[in-house]
């Protein structure tokens, strides 16, 4: 007997993103057929897993116009069984496909709508704003919406009628072969996620040249796709040339290649600047520097205060304040008793935030929508 196909869909995210293909589609190909549309440069197998390929628009406003209805086609060629949509620019594919008689969950990665006031290159802010609630109200009642944070529930609960919790927490089986409780050597920051100046990159590079001030050196791994002009903006600091030995960028990696990496680093970077999406938003990469036993720095929003140093497996500082930044990582330098308690409590407490535990919600909701 042939499985239920299921298809997992993004004009956006890259086909081999953590959430949608390391996390859903390697966890439901277990009883499914699964098929992954997402930005790619072939079409092929990884894992068990066929990949579609869509060329994403690098013109933002074309993408919004013309991507849901080539991503249209490419779904109604899969012919599954379910649809599981991960981007805004896709709810009028959302909605076709269900015109269609098609099974449709909508995947809500960040809270879309306070989004479009953080991104600068959105023009016309406000009408923006009411088209993407009309369509997204029109999609949330008539799908299933997933979640990954609860302080969305307010939104979704007032505006669709099944809205399910699925944290984006990491895969821990897949994290076990990166676990290292003994780092030694040089110093080493770690990060790994898309490069945009509200990550705090430009704050930890002037940190560490702070760091170099004291005579204290520390190297910075960067993995992931660079999205502005931060290339330019580092050349252009008169400290440059001093860092450029300490500043190692590999670009956007596979997530075992990128965690490959983390083997050598000591200390992971969660700091983004505050934002309405980043304030009430756990980082991914948070969880999976507990799973690996990294202590890490991250923002002191009282979210993340509540893992990181709630767990004591990190610190909490103003992720715009280098010369905090600073303390914090010459504080994990100078005292190797609080760097091995708080690698030891990383390891101990990231079994509270297991992706397993959100898989038994989305197989819940894919068997109530094949009844």
């Amino acid at each position: 007997m042939s499985k239920p196909k299921v298809c997992q869909v993004s004009s956006v995210h890259f086909a081999l993103d953590t959430r949608i293909f390391y996390r859903l589609a390697q966890s439901l190909k277990k009883e499914y057929e699964v098929s992954v549309i997402g930005v790619h440069s072939k079409e092929e197998v990884v894992d068990g897993v066929r990949i579609i390929p869509f060329k994403r628009f690098n013109n933002k406003m074309l993408r919004v116009l013309v991507a849901w209805l080539l991503i249209l086609t490419k779904c109604l060629k899969q012919k599954a069984d379910i649809y599981q949509i991960h981007d805004p620019e896709l709810l009028p594919t959302a909605l076709l496909l269900k015109l269609f008689g098609k099974r449709v969950v909508y995947d809500v990665h960040e809270n879309y709508a306070e989004d479009i006031f953080d991104k600068p290159w959105i023009k016309y802010k406000n009408i923006l704003y009411q088209i993407f609630n009309f369509f997204e109200k029109k999609v949330a009642a008539k799908c299933p919406v997933f979640i990954t944070e609860d302080s969305y529930l307010p939104r979704y609960e007032s505006m669709a009628g099944q809205v399910y919790l699925v944290h984006n927490y990491p895969n821990a089986p897949f994290f076990e072969a990166y676990k290292n409780e003994t780092r030694r050597g040089e110093i080493r920051l770690f990060y790994s996620g898309i490069l945009l100046f509200s990550r705090s990159i430009m704050d930890i590079i002037e940190a560490m040249h702070l760091l170099q001030q004291q005579a204290i050196f520390v190297h910075f791994d960067v993995v992931g796709e660079l999205y502005t002009d931060m290339d330019e903006a580092i050349d252009a600091l008169p400290y440059s040339k001093a860092l450029k030995p300490y500043l190692h960028f590999y670009g956007r990696l596979p997530l075992s290649e990128s965690y490959e990496i983390s083997k050598k680093a000591h200390v992971g970077m969660s700091l983004i600047h505050p934002m309405k999406n980043s304030v009430e938003s756990y980082p991914t990469k948070m969880f999976e520097y507990m799973c690996i036993g990294m202590p890490q720095i991250a923002s002191h929003f009282p979210l993340y205060q509540s893992v990181v140093e709630g767990h004591e497996c990190g610190v909490c500082c103003d992720p715009k304040n280098a010369s905090a930044i600073a303390a914090c990582i010459a504080n994990y330098v100078g005292n190797d008793a609080l760097y091995q308690a708080h690698a030891k409590n990383a390891i101990e407490n990231a079994h509270n935030y297991r992706w397993s535990s959100e898989m038994e919600t989305v197989n819940s909701v894919y068997k109530a929508l094949l009844k």
